[in-house]
């Protein structure tokens, strides 16, 4: 899937960090943050996510220096610290954008891009798209079945 060019924002769902490095999950969401970057200068990132359990550096932090680390100015990146959930990390970083209409692209893995896309729909954003990024793992096997019970989940409680 093609993603949208030149959207004015880009925000890329935090993922897991084991200690300083990141997981396979939060690495392809990276890179792909890092390719649209560099296809679309124009457009700034919202990196989102906070701190967890076994986290030396909040995820936002890894995803700040990988990205400034190959080459994206600083001052292109926003970091979303607060977030410990895909609701959450849409909900801090639109308020850190500041507005629900800016041209929006969601960068998450693409067996979750899909509900991340529907949750910024449902936080008010009038123009998002999907950016999804590849996850080649045995895992998929896991994260498939737990997406759907997500979303239907989401749908009971009112999150999409």
């Amino acid at each position: 899937m093609k993603a949208r060019e030149n959207l004015d924002y880009i925000i890329v769902l935090g993922a897991h960090v084991d200690g300083t490095r990141m997981t396979l999950a939060l690495l392809e969401r990276t890179r792909r943050a890092l390719l649209y970057l560099e296809e679309n200068p124009g457009t700034r990132a919202v990196l989102s996510g906070g701190k967890g359990d076994g986290e030396r550096i909040s995820e936002a932090e890894a995803m700040y220096r990988y990205l400034t680390e190959h080459g994206i100015a600083g001052g292109r990146l926003i970091r979303e610290e607060r977030s410990t959930n895909t609701k959450e990390n849409l909900d801090y970083s639109l308020e850190l954008i500041g507005s629900t209409e800016p041209a929006i692209g969601v960068v998450t893995n693409n067996f979750h891009v899909f509900r991340g896309v529907m949750i910024g729909k449902k936080c008010g954003c009038r123009e998002i798209y999907p950016v999804p990024s590849r996850y080649r793992s045995w895992r998929l096997l896991l994260y498939i079945p737990r997406e759907i019970l997500a979303i239907i989940k989401d749908k009971i409680v009112g999150n999409l």
